[in-house]
């Protein structure tokens, strides 16, 4: 027992500064992370074509995107950095990333270009949450919009799910020329 107790404490005494640090690191990164996107949704408003309840369903749709990929970043930095603060090698790890990344990218085309077509639609402001629209052949009121797919709800109940990379045409009828 005396044995792990000591362990324990060269441990915290060898790694407590470095620790410390990447502690800190984590913390700052998320904070500025939640500064960055609280500057990019007041930098969103255009009031002379949206009204504000449309402006802050959009920031909080962009904004919800913007800090979970920023702390799957962050997350995958920090357990990175303590790796190889106790001594594994992560070279291999990152070249065995990024070979599966490659194969996943092949492999996973529509869901890149799902991934890239919502974000289009969410920069270009084509639809936003509560907005009635048609797209294609359906029609209803958007209930979702992820990176993914756009969820929509018609006037029976009846849910429909649209991948983004299938959407071509949209008609919104929420946007109305004032």
């Amino acid at each position: 027992m005396e044995q792990i107790q000591l362990f324990i404490i060269d441990i915290i005494k060898t790694y407590s500064i470095s620790v410390f640090w990447i502690l800190v690191l984590f913390f700052g990164a998320r904070i500025v992370l939640k500064k960055i996107v609280r500057n990019i949704v007041k930098s969103v408003e255009d009031e002379n074509q949206e009204s504000r309840s449309d402006l802050e369903k959009r920031a909080e749709t962009l904004g919800n995107i913007i800090i979970t990929t920023g702390n799957v970043v962050i997350y995958i930095v920090v357990l990175l950095m303590v790796l190889r603060l106790f001594g594994v090698d992560i070279t291999p790890i990152l070249a065995g990333v990024g070979i599966i990344g490659l194969a996943v990218g092949f492999g996973a085309q529509s869901l890149v270009k799902d991934f890239v077509s919502g974000l289009f639609i969410l920069i270009e402001n084509q639809y936003g949450i509560g907005d009635k629209v048609k797209i294609g052949s359906f029609e209803g009121q958007v209930k979702k919009i992820t990176m993914r797919s756009t969820v929509l709800q018609d006037d029976e109940g009846k849910t429909f799910h649209i991948s983004n990379g299938l959407i071509k045409d949209v008609v919104n009828f929420s946007q109305r020329k004032k």
